[in-house]
């Protein structure tokens, strides 16, 4: 593939209730990429540092996933981008394998599924930037790539939202900061100067 522009759609709520601001931004995210003819790329799961430490937690005393947990380890000690592959059986009814070059396992089948473990500890526009990137560099030969990320969840949405979640999950009333980071991202995302991305945050709760 030659250099281009890389689509990115994301899934959850949650995430961009973080991107705006209004709570801690989250530590995983499925995102699917698109080519600039919108022909879909493939499929990747995007964990942060906070993410896999609370799972390695839960995989202290589990003999099954030492392989993984050692190679969780080793990323969060470290501060570069590193992946784990899933792989289907070919017995499997609904079996696949990514149509792009990728690490085999015994049995000569390529991924079903790739994780990429982000050194961030959690996910902002930056992060999938930065990580969509690295993923193009080692899996899809494009060295220099226009990342965008599709503004699935509209701040007024992701406000309302929010605001529904903390009425039947939390415990106080709604306080938000927006940080110099959060307003410095948007004002990539919405092409405006930071000053009218606080003012479009404030007016929104």
């Amino acid at each position: 593939m030659a250099e281009n522009k890389i689509i990115v759609r994301t899934e959850s709520e949650n995430l961009w209730w973080g991107i705006y601001g209004l709570n801690e931004k989250t530590g995983w995210e499925d995102l699917t990429l698109f080519d600039e003819s919108h022909e879909k790329i493939g499929r990747l799961c995007l964990c942060t540092k906070s993410y896999l430490r609370a799972v390695l937690e839960d995989l202290v005393d589990d003999e099954n996933e030492i392989e993984f947990r050692d190679i969780v380890q080793r990323h969060l000690s470290g501060e570069v981008c590193n992946y784990w592959f899933c792989y289907d059986e070919r017995e499997d009814e609904d079996f696949f394998e990514v149509d792009f070059e990728a690490p085999k396992n015994e049995k000569g089948v390529k991924p079903s599924y790739i994780e990429i473990f982000h050194p961030d500890e959690g996910i902002g526009i930056d992060t999938i930037q930065s990580a969509v990137n690295t993923f193009a560099k080692d899996f899809l030969h494009i060295d220099h790539s226009t990342v965008e990320v599709v503004c699935d969840v509209p701040l007024e949405e992701a406000v309302k939202s929010f605001k529904v979640h903390q009425e039947r999950f939390g415990d106080g009333d709604i306080n938000v900061l927006f940080s110099d980071k959060v307003i410095t991202e948007l004002s990539v995302l919405w092409k405006m100067e930071k000053e009218q991305v606080l003012d479009k945050l404030k007016v929104s709760i």
